[in-house]
């Protein structure tokens, strides 16, 4: 029988098999992450997570449904989870062209400093809704209070919208890709700064700008 913990009312025995639950189910996402990077959604089979993540596909059950229940709960665990770190950092900002550049600076710089994560953005695809429903509505918002404060001459957001990602992994690809060095993300950043209505001068200045830290989400803050 497990021990009673006196000071929460819990059982020491059932924290653990919580605690142990909870790692297992990072490695089985781990481990599809790794996948979807090398592949692309289209590798992941349950063999092949199972194998990764060093478990029987008996315990992979109690976690995931499905293959596709595995799918989407990766994409969700990884891009939102870095969306709402974006949202902290620029919670408090008022101007909208910072807003943006920092988001996609952010964006870009992480499949640099980070290669399995770009790989995994590249593989995924604009087509990929659960990408889009973590990430497109962030960049309409932001677009949106530029347009509402008079930083960004846009006429279509949606457009915008779609031309902000699709450059993005554009442009993640070609870093990846080739035997480039330079970071990308300050001239992304500044491309699509003029994109939205910035003069040149200004969307140079405003992309070179120091770079806030991402912050980190608490445990409660997270998928």
């Amino acid at each position: 029988m497990a021990q009673l913990d006196n000071h929460s009312g819990s059982t020491v025995g059932g924290g653990r098999r919580e605690r142990k639950a909870e790692q297992t189910r990072r490695r089985i996402l781990e481990a599809a992450q790794k996948q979807m990077a090398l592949g692309g959604p289209e590798s992941i089979t349950i063999q092949v997570v199972t194998e990764g993540a060093d478990i029987g596909q008996g315990t992979f059950y109690n976690y995931f449904k499905s293959r596709d229940e595995l799918i989407d709960a990766v994409i969700v665990d990884v891009v939102e989870n870095l969306g709402r770190r974006l949202d902290a950092m620029t919670r408090g900002m008022s101007d909208a062209a910072e807003i943006y550049s920092f988001s996609l600076r952010h964006l870009m710089h992480t499949a640099v400093s980070d290669p399995v994560w770009g790989w995994f953005m590249v593989r995924l695809g604009i087509a990929q809704d659960g990408l889009l429903d973590a990430l497109g509505p962030r960049a309409s918002r932001d677009i949106q209070i530029g347009i509402d404060s008079g930083r960004f001459d846009i006429d279509d957001v949606k457009l915008a919208s779609a031309m902000t990602f699709g450059s993005l992994l554009a442009v993640m690809h070609e870093y990846l890709d080739t035997d480039r060095k330079e970071d990308p993300s300050s001239a992304y950043a500044e491309s699509l700064l003029r994109m939205v209505g910035i003069s040149p001068a200004e969307a140079k200045e405003i992309a070179h700008r120091p770079l806030p830290i991402l912050p980190e989400l608490s445990p409660s803050e997270m998928i």
